[in-house]
């Protein structure tokens, strides 16, 4: 299926300043509106910037709630709802695939498709664990402690910008709860610790994102 096919009448464009945060917002917009993941980049603000389509009161209940919960967050957060695009401007909202030499991974790129099938096998973990930390000090001594303290597997180590690392782990929710809990003490008991979640049953686009990560 071609891209333009892919395309619908709105857009929403969000700027999350956190990887971490960015994916629970990611998340939590999936399961209250009917978006789906468009593009995602890396940007300079330590964070990730998501593009997501649907229908126009789908995209604005996604939009709204992408806000509430940055602000619940405190995370800086910017966004744009876009109707019925005009053709001139999409070569920007949607780039070409980029990598990044420096930063040794994508930063433009569009999330792959998860199986579809029963014979398929599903790329969607149980559950997410992310620990976002400025210094790779703090994120090394966390990640031994999370996997010290539970049954999680490492699926991802993302450089940004500024210092700012997250890993990423996959487990039963429980798993990775108590993995979560305790890499969050020790990033705390050596440098800066910048946000740690856990996504239960991570969304579509969630689980497209992280095998791009």
């Amino acid at each position: 299926m071609s891209t333009s096919t892919l395309r619908k009448p709105a857009v929403a464009a969000f700027e999350v300043h956190s990887l971490g945060a960015a994916l629970v917002v990611l998340d939590r917009v999936e399961k209250s509106a009917d978006v789906s993941v468009l593009q995602a980049e890396l940007n300079d603000y330590y964070g990730l910037f998501l593009k997501l389509t649907g229908d126009p009161a789908s995209v604005r209940i996604a939009a709204e709630t992408a806000r509430m919960i940055t602000t619940e967050m405190r995370v800086a957060f910017t966004a744009t709802v876009i109707d019925s695009p005009d053709p001139e401007g999409w070569g920007v909202i949607e780039s070409p695939a980029e990598y990044q030499p420096l930063l040794e991974q994508e930063v433009v790129f569009i999330p792959a498709r998860l199986a579809t099938t029963m014979t398929e096998k599903s790329t969607t973990p149980a559950a997410l664990g992310l620990i976002e930390t400025q210094g790779f000090t703090a994120v090394t001594a966390a990640t031994d402690a999370a996997c010290k303290a539970a049954a999680v597997r490492v699926i991802a180590k993302e450089k940004l910008g500024g210092g700012y690392i997250t890993v990423l782990f996959e487990g039963e929710v429980a798993a990775v709860t108590a993995a979560v809990a305790a890499g969050r003490a020790a990033a705390e008991s050596v440098g800066k610790l910048i946000s740690a979640h856990v996504i239960a049953r991570p969304s579509e686009g969630v689980g497209r994102i992280l095998t791009r990560l």
